[in-house]
Formats: structure tokens, C-alpha cells, sequence
């Protein structure tokens, strides 16, 4: 079973301006954290357990936590450098 994606308000601000490229990234990205948002191959831990971090392009990382009784991933910081 997948997990659904949210984005909290801070980090729907943060896609303001985002070049096509890069959204494109962090779908592809979402999708595969939405299979498995724990995966040590795909994902970086945190000091928080329900909290990982994910890579998507050339220069990015999203920040999202995991909340297991509703099966969603909550999307809190988009951060673009490229």
C-alpha cells in the first residue's frame, strides 16, 4: 500500500517560481518515497525517526515526515539550489 503526499503551507511556498525541471525531479521523487518513505537506499535519516530527507534532480532535497496511522508523508521544506 502507498502512502499519500501532503504539502504544508511553508513548503507549497517554497514551489513559487520552481523551474519545470526541477518539479518534474521532486514528483519522480515523491512517487518513490510514496512506495517506501523509509527506505535507507533512497532516503536520509534525521535526529527525528518519522522525520527523512529525500534528493530529487541535480541539487535539491525535501524534508517530509511520516506519519504511519494515516499512511501519508507530509512535505515540510523544498529546498532548490540549482
Amino acid at each position: 500500500m502507498t502512502y499519500g503526499v501532503e504539502f504544508q503551507p511553508p513548503a507549497l511556498r517554497q514551489l513559487n517560481g520552481f523551474p519545470g525541471d526541477a518539479l518534474d525531479a521532486l514528483v519522480s521523487a515523491m512517487a518513490d518515497v510514496t512506495l517506501r518513505p523509509d527506505d535507507p537506499l533512497r532516503t536520509v535519516p534525521t535526529v527525528d525517526p518519522g522525520v527523512r530527507r529525500a534528493g530529487f534532480g541535480d541539487a535539491g532535497m525535501v524534508t517530509y515526515e511520516i506519519h504511519e496511522a494515516r499512511r501519508v508523508v507530509m512535505v515540510t521544506d523544498v529546498t532548490w539550489v540549482g
